[in-house]
């Protein structure tokens, strides 16, 4: 008897979840957003560099909460993401789950294990959460929510 010939195995793709945000949108906007951060350090670190130091790590903190972005960071309306809740309501004014989330960013070598976090998370059931959303019970969806296309299934011709 013949050795059967192997089969190909099928090639993994991620696909978030319906709304979910990529983890290449997601790394964006992180990037962004600490961008934004160092910007802010320098810019007022000149005056004062706890004054820079404060405001950056405020910033960092409270990004997905403040009122007058709509509950998303800059880097989140760059990518056209939000960080909500997980029953989907927005962070704008939720200090404590904003500071939650992102208070593992406040140390400069814990920003590598979210994102490992969120490599090793990406096909799990818990989808795209990084620790701080774990923790903060949030996620990051696409913003505004992108309106999916209908799947039609139909039976081949005979």
């Amino acid at each position: 008897m013949a050795p059967s010939p192997a089969k190909a195995e099928p090639e993994e793709e991620i696909v978030p979840r319906i709304g979910e945000a990529t983890l290449g949108s997601r790394v964006v906007g992180g990037v962004i957003d600490m961008v934004i951060a160092i910007l802010i350090f320098a810019v007022f670190g000149r005056f004062s560099g706890a004054l820079g130091f404060l405001l950056s790590v405020g910033y960092v903190l409270v990004k997905d909460s403040l009122p007058f972005l709509d509950g998303q960071s800059i880097g989140k309306k760059a990518v056209k993401t939000k960080a909500v809740t997980e029953e989907g309501e927005s962070l704008s004014g939720n200090w404590k789950a904003g500071a939650i989330r992102n208070a593992s960013l406040c140390v400069w070598f814990f920003s590598w294990v979210e994102l490992i976090v969120l490599l090793i998370n990406k096909n799990e059931a818990i989808g795209l959460r990084r620790l701080g959303d774990q923790w903060a019970k949030t996620k990051v969806i696409t913003w505004p929510p992108v309106e999916q296309p209908e799947v039609v299934v139909s039976e081949p011709e005979a």
